[in-house]
């Protein structure tokens, strides 16, 4: 009987365990947006659930759809978008940069000196 209870004891600590505790979830669908009518390729640099990923030479225009715990979380795990353009930049060389989450627009930069930025617990419109 004493074995039993013994044997018990874990299983019931992990049921209680897996009860109490928080539900994982990604819960915001985000897209992460780079336009130009004049740029034609640039490095993107972006977040999703593993974490930072850097892709050189993309050609625009570039969308790509993630899902983020908390797309307006802080720099790290929220949402965060970046193009560099910096070899080719010229006056007038607009790029556009955006971030939606759950179909809004949280974040749209353009800029034409080479590095656009959007945060998504940072919404700017420009």
């Amino acid at each position: 009987m004493t074995r039993n209870r013994v044997a018990a004891l874990p299983l019931i600590l992990g049921i209680g365990a897996a009860i109490l505790a928080p539900p994982a979830h990604a819960s915001d669908a985000v897209t992460y947006e780079v336009v130009s009518e004049r740029i034609s390729t640039v490095g993107v640099e972006y977040v999703d659930q593993t974490g930072r990923k850097l892709l050189r030479s993309v050609p625009l225009p570039w969308r790509l759809d993630v899902t983020l715990d908390d797309a307006k979380g802080p720099t790290g795990p929220g949402a965060q978008l970046r193009a560099d353009w910096r070899p080719t930049a010229r006056p007038s060389l607009w790029v556009i940069v955006r971030i939606y989450s759950n179909g809004r627009l949280l974040c749209q930069s353009t800029l034409d000196v080479g590095n656009a930025t959007c945060y998504g617990n940072t919404p700017h419109i420009s």
